[in-house]
């Protein structure tokens, strides 16, 4: 079916025996079929109108070069003349006047009515619209069935919608960019030369898809068409974005278990996620203002690296599991591939190999400490765990509880005679155990005679009874004053 409606399927159509006596091009499209005979109909025309005329206004007068002057301005398709006898044909002062205004004359024989024309066009528009309509339902039901069939999904969408157009889509979101199929080179396509229509999720716009052309080239087919796909478009993406909070929401549960030492659980969830938990494991830690964004990213930086991973948002961090092919991964590669896949504003951290999900406590672990040491040194933007300070590393393995209990056994008798005497006791202490016991070096840190600094540290022996002198005395302040500033950096204190 032809997609309009020309001049030369009226003359063609044998029913309605019509004769072109000017021919000014029978490929032009008819948009409406109207009978007047008024002598400046132009008013009620809009253009691309076959006119059916029998004359009448000439016997009222009406000059032939003004009837057919308005007909031109008005950007008329052709002139229908009806003749009104058998042996009647179109005057020559018409025919001579559609000759010079180059506009088609058709002459309608006194056996075929005007209506019966008008009828053929209402039929022909009929035809169109239902093969408009059938094409329209095909060309969705090809967008249904893109969904489960491959590529499926945004891919699938973007295929079809593409073949309909017969120009390059996808989709941008995040940064990134979802092609029809995969591994597609970057087109090149200016960004004048492209045309962007959002896609809604809920009531934010939550990426765009992009078509290879500009506004203008886009006819109301072509819109229709993207209209069509758009509201696929835009369930896909939604039923995307909850099967991926529910594999989220799983994986978590998965770090919680292997961090709070559940193993047969996190063994069973592990293989569930298709990841040997007897083989190599590596966690992996990343921080960021934009964890839920992130996570992806991160899956796939881990999966081209070669393994299998899962990625869970745990404690506002991205957290991974990785299960790398080889036995002995380079971790510093890791490490710097996930951190250029995800860009500047990111700490990564890598902990290391753990033979079996039973050595994976301690890689989350030394990867969520890496992660920290990786944010507060901005550069490179990871950190691999052998550069994580051990004593760090056996503070965050122990039970919290635990430590807050040694905690302030330890140093509460300091703290509290501090707020109540105003005093600087356990300044002074940290300042003394962080310096490797260093009398001078202290108390010239402190602005005070050490004799000062020694009264000081003799008075929180007897609040603790600890003898500062011995070795066993000074680990213990040291990890209690270390675990101190941790659960102050972890709960956003000063």
């Amino acid at each position: 079916m032809k997609r309009e409606i020309t001049l030369r399927d009226f003359v063609e159509d044998r029913s309605l025996s019509l004769e072109v006596i000017v021919d000014g091009g029978l490929e032009r499209p008819v948009r409406w079929v109207h009978v007047t005979e008024l002598l400046d109909p132009s008013p009620y025309l809009q253009g691309g109108e076959l006119i059916l005329s029998a004359g009448v206004w000439r016997e009222r007068g009406g000059r032939v070069k003004e009837f057919v002057g308005a007909l031109q301005r008005s950007g008329v398709v052709a002139l229908g003349w009806g003749l009104l006898a058998e042996d009647a044909r179109v005057p020559d002062e018409v025919v001579m006047a559609c000759r010079k205004a180059r506009l088609p004359l058709i002459s309608v024989p006194t056996k075929t009515p005007f209506i019966a024309i008008e009828r053929r066009f209402f039929e022909y528009l009929q035809r169109r619209r239902e093969a408009e309509l059938r094409r329209s339902l095909a060309y969705n039901e090809r967008l249904i069935r893109s969904i489960s069939s491959l590529p499926g999904g945004v891919r699938g969408v973007l295929k079809v919608l593409g073949e309909e157009l017969g120009s390059r889509v996808w989709l941008e979101r995040n940064g990134e960019e979802t092609r029809s199929e995969r591994n597609t080179p970057d087109n090149g396509v200016p960004r004048e030369e492209t045309t962007r229509f959002p896609v809604i999720s809920g009531e934010r716009p939550v990426a765009r898809l992009v078509v290879a052309s500009s506004p203008r080239k886009l006819g109301p087919r072509q819109r229709a068409a993207i209209g069509q796909a758009i509201p696929l478009l835009e369930f896909v993406l939604a039923h995307e974005q909850e099967l991926r909070q529910a594999e989220r929401r799983l994986a978590a549960e998965l770090v919680e278990g292997v961090l709070t030492g559940r193993t047969r659980f996190a063994a069973g969830r592990l293989r569930a996620y298709g990841l040997d938990p007897e083989g190599t494991l590596v966690g992996l830690v990343v921080r960021s203002g934009t964890p839920e964004d992130d996570a992806g990213r991160i899956q796939r930086a881990l999966t081209a690296l070669g393994g299998e991973a899962v990625v869970a948002v745990w404690k506002g961090d991205a957290t991974a599991i990785f299960q790398p092919t080889r036995e002995k991964p380079d971790l510093v590669e890791v490490g710097r591939e996930v951190a250029l896949a995800l860009g500047s504003g990111r700490a990564v951290g890598v902990g290391s190999p753990a033979g079996g999900v039973d050595g994976l406590r301690r890689s989350l672990i030394q990867a969520r400490q890496a992660a920290e040491l990786a944010r507060r040194e901005p550069g490179k933007g990871y950190v691999v765990h052998d550069r994580v300070e051990s004593q760090a590393l056996l503070l965050a393995l122990q039970d919290q509880d635990v430590l807050a209990a040694f905690r302030n056994t330890l140093l509460g008798p300091i703290m509290e005679y501090d707020a109540r005497r105003d005093t600087r006791l356990l300044e002074t202490l940290e300042a003394f155990i962080f310096s490797g016991g260093r009398w001078e070096e202290t108390a010239r840190r402190l602005h005070i005679h050490v004799n000062t600094l020694r009264h000081r540290l003799s008075r929180c022996e007897e609040l603790t009874g600890r003898d500062l002198s011995t070795m066993e005395s000074r680990v213990d302040f040291y990890l209690a004053l270390r675990s101190r500033a941790q659960a102050k950096t972890s709960s956003g204190g000063v």
